[in-house]
């Protein structure tokens, strides 16, 4: 078993694990939060603009990643997290007295906990490949999808369960204790990592040119960047869903069928689609897959049958996360990997931020069921973006 046989991998997921819970509680609480207070989407689509949009400045930050040791790196951003979370509870303390400033002071703490929390996984992609060997990867990434993807999606649902029992402040507090929990993991890795100091210029940009001149990373990119504004407005719709539907309850409920359907994706579809398919068909198939599920689901008028499809359709999303990372992983040569995975979300990242204000403005005027049908079309552009890479269609980690 990987994590029995390296155990900083295995303090490195648990870690994960623990801190991504953390993040979703924050996430769940403030998106119904703002919605519930100040009855908008686009309130809404602000929140995850100011999570999202500190993410196109990452590439600053690569050659950074690069120069300093990834365990300290890792233990430094968590204590920004939960300094960050602090500031939340004092917004929403601060809103019984006067609501904007409240509101300022959440927002002002969202973006800080944005911008240690998009650093987190740049630093944490550029170590896997130092702790892990090469043929391990794909294995490594099917752990790391349910710390970054599986969990975080079960613990939103569960959070839109407790929200219906529990106030905001318990919660938060909550989310307090994983961040320090993850700090004392971090702590424990014992890898020494040997840095090399070079003296040269820095290059804010060479991650940037290493994707633009790299035809599989570049359309990984590119896809990414697309999927990630469909994202955005999916985040948003997925609201106005449950709220058209239920309540808090019921977005539980849809939060969970896509969490449980990733969780599996990630594990036993993903164990057993990689044993049939290559690292690149398994990726297209899976997007293509799943962006057909998401729309035919805004075909159905029963609760059950959304609920049903949307498990399924997770399922494949999964996939998706398995055989990126690795891919990536092994096209980037290790001693780039900090810099390049910070371009990478440079581009990727932000994309959410402004689906999320576009898709909150326009969702006055589009229906959810319209939303869906659009966001099918675009996910099947991307999945013939993967495929026409003769090379990505073909990738395997061997």
């Amino acid at each position: 078993m990987i994590l029995k046989k390296y155990r900083d991998f295995c303090r490195l997921f648990l870690g994960r694990l623990i801190s991504n819970c953390g993040d979703s509680i924050y996430t769940i609480v403030l998106s119904w939060y703002v919605l519930e207070t100040t009855n908008s989407a686009w309130y809404v689509g602000l929140l995850n603009f100011l999570i999202f949009i500190p993410n196109t400045f990452s590439f600053i930050f690569g050659k950074k990643i690069d120069s300093l040791p990834k365990k300290n790196l890792l233990i430094f951003l968590e204590w920004a997290q939960l300094l960050a979370v602090l500031g939340i509870i004092l917004g929403i303390t601060l809103r019984s007295i006067n609501a904007n400033v409240g509101l300022a002071v959440i927002f002002i703490a969202v973006f800080l906990a944005s911008i240690a929390g998009l650093n987190t996984y740049t630093v944490q992609d550029a170590l896997v490949p130092k702790i892990i060997s090469t043929k391990d990867l794909a294995k490594a990434e099917m752990y790391m999808s349910v710390a970054y993807n599986g969990t975080e999606y079960v613990f939103t649902a569960i959070s839109g369960f407790l929200l219906s029992v529990l106030s905001y402040i318990p919660l938060l507090l909550v989310d307090v204790f994983t961040f320090l929990s993850s700090i004392l993991l971090f702590r424990k890795i014992s890898f020494k990592e040997k840095i090399e100091n070079e003296n040269e210029q820095t290059d804010f940009l060479s991650g940037l040119r290493f994707i633009w001149q790299n035809k599989v990373v570049f359309s990984i990119t590119l896809g990414g960047a697309i999927s990630n504004f469909l994202f955005g407005g999916f985040n948003v719709y997925q609201l106005l869903v449950a709220k058209d539907v239920g309540n808090s309850t019921f977005y539980g409920l849809l939060v969970s069928a896509c969490a449980v359907g990733t969780l599996l994706g990630t594990t036993v579809a993903a164990n057993f689609a990689l044993k049939k398919l290559n690292l690149g068909k398994a990726f297209w198939l899976a997007t293509a897959i799943f962006g057909i599920g998401i729309g035919f689901s805004a075909m159905v008028h029963s609760c059950f049958v959304l609920l049903l499809i949307w498990f399924v359709s997770c399922m494949f999303l999964g996939i998706t996360h398995v055989a990126q990372k690795p891919i990536l992983q092994t096209e980037i040569p290790n001693e780039k990997l900090g810099e390049v995975f910070s371009a990478f979300y440079t581009v990727t990242i932000p994309t959410l931020a402004i689906g999320s204000l576009v898709f909150g403005y326009i969702a006055k005027f589009l229906s959810w069921r319209l939303f869906l049908i659009v966001f099918t079309i675009f996910f099947l552009l991307v999945s013939f973006l993967y495929f026409s890479n003769k090379k990505l269609r073909q990738y395997d980690v061997s």
